[in-house]
This record gives structure tokens, sequence and C-alpha cells, in this order.
């Protein structure tokens, strides 16, 4: 299991609520342009037969050209 550091996870968190900065780093990921990004609710249940995790987690929604 990998635990990623609190403080990069504070920093990272505060930069996306920028919704420029997170169209840029959603874009540099992808390679593509991104036209439009919108944040969503930060965590969803979602009930999966056949798993013992049932938290889906998506932060942002985005338009790619």
């Amino acid at each position: 299991m990998q635990i990623a550091n609190p403080i990069y996870d504070v920093v990272f968190k505060y930069l996306l609520e920028d919704n420029d900065i997170a169209r840029l780093l959603v874009a540099t990921i992808l390679g593509k342009e991104v036209t439009e990004i919108s944040p969503l609710p930060q965590e969803k249940t979602i009930p999966m037969e056949q798993r013992r995790f049932t938290v889906y987690r998506l932060d942002y929604s985005a338009r790619i050209r």
C-alpha cells in the first residue's frame, strides 16, 4: 500500500481549487486540450458486488477536445 505525504496532499488540493490550474494539470496528464472543467462532489458511495471497497472518488469532470 502507498500512502501519500499529507503535506503534499494539502498543497495539491489547494492548487486544484483554482479551475485554471486544475484544467492545466488535467490537460497535461491527458496530453489533450481541456475546454471545460468543473468540480464535483468529493465522495460518492457506490455499492459494488464482489468488492471490499465502496467509495468511488471523482473530483472533476472535464470536456476535452
